[in-house]
């Protein structure tokens, strides 16, 4: 008959061998999970090319205006590179931005300068307003033209007279040339977001629902307790005229927090991503990105809109010919890419950013481990250039 001494270590035997089939099980899963991201399919006609001699992870992604070239950035180490995606040669490479999560990457609309805003690797304050630092470069040379510690938002007029910052309640208009503040105004409980259309007619800015401008509102009338929500943690977008600086319209519809405004191209649609405040999510603490739309020309809040369950704020962009929209968004393990129909909202392709171990090509392979990629679309509208690790990857959309 064993004894207790038996029975123990029994058990503990028993115990070790399944704990050792978890990780045996779990070292298959993730096997099998990296192989399967390896092998994209039949429908994934892609490239991964190497950046120069990057050692580290890419981050940030713009095309200039021209289509010629992409602008990059790195994290951890230093460089600004500017590319040649014909090519595929550095150009230039510049020690600017230097923030050891990297940067987000725009140019002007004319090329001319670039704006480069510091990322955190925790990107956003649940529930509170962003304060980070921006740095406009001039594209040509790399040299920083001027330097803004603590804003919330920062944007370049369509003539790259003015940058335009939000500070506060301060919109101030600040003359490139000369580096000076020329003009300002003050919007009440301002937050996050500016833009400026592409006439340069019109300056959108986020602020939060205030209950004196909602007094009158007919649909609070009777529910007081919506308003006090809606005050609490909805905001709202603005409209002002970029010469008198009057208020034009306000935007008919609350809004999560507010985190960016961008108006396309054409200035035809407003685009306002928003993050719910924690306390108002039915749907717990998982993070999600609501990207909404806007007539540009109107301010009429419009039905059609887009989502990504990012960790990050999330890059997106529309194609030249305005006929796509991408975004950056997360699936069960990876982050994606998706491509959709802008006119209907339709998905049409997506591409799963998967880790890759073990992998070795054309000098040291660095994977994407912090979840965040930048991506563009080339000139053809054909093809989708994304970061992956310390490497580029070129994706066929269209066969």
């Amino acid at each position: 008959m064993p004894t207790k001494k038996d029975v123990k270590l029994y058990f503990a035997g028993t115990v070790k061998i399944k704990l050792m089939q978890k990780f045996i099980f779990s070292l298959i899963f993730l096997l099998q999970i990296t192989l399967a991201g390896v092998c994209q399919g039949p429908t994934h006609d892609f490239e991964r090319v190497r950046m120069g001699n990057a050692k580290h992870i890419l981050c940030g992604l713009d095309i200039s205006p021209d289509g010629q070239y992409l602008a990059i950035s790195s994290v951890q180490s230093f460089p600004f590179y500017i590319f040649d995606w014909q090519g595929r040669t550095v150009k230039q490479e510049f020690s600017v931005g230097n923030w050891y999560a990297g940067s987000y990457i725009r140019y002007s609309a004319d090329g001319r300068y670039i704006i480069l805003q510091k990322l955190l690797y925790a990107d956003w304050a649940q529930n509170k307003d962003k304060e980070v630092t921006f740095e406009i470069i001039e594209a040509a040379t790399g040299k920083v033209v001027k330097r803004f510690d603590s804003y919330h938002a920062l944007t370049i007029s369509p003539d790259s007279k003015y940058a335009i910052s939000l500070s506060g309640e301060e919109v101030a208009f600040w003359d490139l040339s000369s580096g000076s503040k020329e003009k300002s105004f003050k919007v009440n409980s301002a937050t996050n977001g500016v833009a400026i259309s592409p006439d340069g007619r019109k300056v959108a800015v986020s602020h939060r629902a205030l209950e004196i401008d909602l007094e009158n509102n007919p649909r609070f009338k009777k529910d007081k307790k919506a308003l006090k929500n809606v005050v609490k943690y909805k905001q709202q977008v603005s409209v002002y005229n970029a010469e008198t600086f009057e208020k034009e319209y306000t935007v008919d519809e609350f809004y999560d927090i507010i985190y960016r405004l961008k108006y396309s191209p054409d200035g035809k649609t407003l685009f306002c991503v928003q993050i719910p405040h924690l306390k108002s999510d039915a749907k717990g603490n998982k993070r999600q990105t609501f990207i909404s739309t806007i007539n540009g020309e109107t301010g009429e809040p419009l039905r059609k809109g887009f989502t990504s369950q990012s960790n990050y704020e999330p890059d997106f962009k529309l194609s030249h010919n305005g006929k796509l929209f991408g975004l950056v968004s997360l699936g069960e393990k990876f982050p994606e890419i998706h491509i959709y129909d802008f006119e209907t909202g339709r998905m049409l392709h997506r591409f799963e950013l998967s880790v890759r171990m073990f992998e070795k090509k054309d000098g040291e392979w660095v994977a994407n481990t912090d979840g965040r990629s930048s991506f563009v679309f080339l000139p053809d509208d054909k093809t989708v250039v994304f970061t992956m690790g310390n490497h580029l990857i070129y994706w066929k959309i269209e066969n």
